[in-house]
């Protein structure tokens, strides 16, 4: 019965059916005289269901228009201060590639990993991922991408299957052992998995590498205070004092933090899980080009993302996670927001349920 609605990013774990299912409703609470306030990082969301749209950039308010006298490029020149090029347009990058002759980096055989409330959270997922590749992973998020890259990182113990880096098997590996073997890690939850809040930013940026950072079992403050320097300049992590505290930086800025220190390792495999989870659009824009330039420098990564439109601006392959399965493996340019989002909803039929060739079998090329 409420007549004034506050909605603060509520498609995050939405597939795109229920999003529209969503704009449906918002669109009949308006006409029958509701006031809805959309908070939203997603232009196209912006677009397509408000009737006004105001931007604010560090506090303050730097346009206020109808929604119908503006574009998204007019949109994220005022929220960011300068041009983006947005994911999904022609100009964001490179058409993706296939891997064909490209030697295998990852790959994983018959997975099943237990999850809080089920033993088969990934439930018998084969795959692999080549040098030079981006694989995506879609999803309603719930459906075992978590456990999927916990597993693969060394976080959550797989029930059963293989786990092999480069050929070499890695499932019982320590975190530690595997990113000395080349895997870089972006979690998808900053706070729990990839910062220590207390900790200043300094060495936020150093976490999981300290040994290469001390003598003698000694910190070197000079080289962290250095290294601090040289990641923050590159990926613009403001404010620019690397004794603040984690905590005291936005959530955009977090993920630069973890960002910048997972992507500057040398890593053969990243796992990327949500990289871009609420950071604004310039700052999306600058990650999209370091995973862009790492796919060129021939790494394999594993890119899974509540974002259609992000999975398919940047992978050469597309996955969909259901019930703990790939329910399909298709390539990008196969791949539709329409046809991914009836799999990812279960709405494919019974691809959706049982294994198959296409979802458990060779889905290697």
């Amino acid at each position: 019965g409420a007549r004034i609605l506050l909605l603060d990013e509520p498609t995050a774990v939405l597939s795109p059916p229920e999003t529209r299912d969503l704009w449906r409703i918002l669109r009949r609470l308006r006409d029958d005289g509701s006031t809805i306030v959309l908070i939203t990082h997603k232009l196209d969301e912006v677009m397509d269901v408000s009737d006004s749209v105001t931007v604010m950039r560090q506090g303050e308010t730097m346009l206020r228009t109808a929604t119908r006298d503006t574009t998204p490029a007019t949109l994220a020149r005022a929220m960011v201060g300068r041009d983006v090029v947005l994911a999904g347009t022609s100009s964001a990058g490179s058409p993706a590639r296939t891997a064909t002759g490209a030697r295998q980096s990852l790959v994983v055989r018959d997975l099943i990993v237990p999850g809080a409330r089920t033993d088969r959270a990934v439930d018998g997922v084969s795959f692999a991922v080549f040098a030079g590749e981006i694989l995506g992973i879609a999803g309603v998020e719930g459906n075992g991408q978590t456990e999927l890259v916990e597993a693969i990182a060394g976080l959550r113990a797989p029930k059963s299957g293989s786990i092999l880096l480069c050929d070499h098997d890695i499932g019982r590996a320590s975190v530690r052992a595997r990113a000395d073997q080349g895997i870089s890690h972006i979690p998808e939850d900053r706070h729990r998995r990839g910062l220590i809040l207390e900790y200043s930013i300094a060495d936020n940026l150093i976490l999981g590498a300290q040994h290469l950072y001390s003598r003698r079992g000694v910190l070197d403050r000079d080289r962290i205070a250095a290294n601090a320097a040289e990641r923050m300049a590159a990926f613009d992590i403001r404010p620019a004092d690397a004794s603040l505290p984690a905590r005291a930086l936005s959530g955009g800025n977090q993920q630069k933090i973890v960002i910048a220190r997972e992507m500057s390792r040398d890593f053969s495999l990243l796992l990327a899980a949500q990289p871009t989870r609420g950071v604004d659009v310039g700052a999306i824009e600058q990650i999209h080009e370091r995973l862009r330039a790492a796919r060129a420098a021939g790494k394999a990564i594993v890119l899974v993302s509540a974002e259609l439109a992000e999975v398919m601006a940047l992978a050469d392959r597309i996955a969909v996670m259901y019930g703990g399965r790939f329910v399909t493996v298709m390539k990008r340019a196969d791949a539709t927001e329409e046809i991914l989002g009836e799999f990812m909803t279960g709405a494919a039929g019974s691809m959706a349920t049982a294994p198959s060739a296409r979802a458990t079998g060779d889905v290697t090329r």
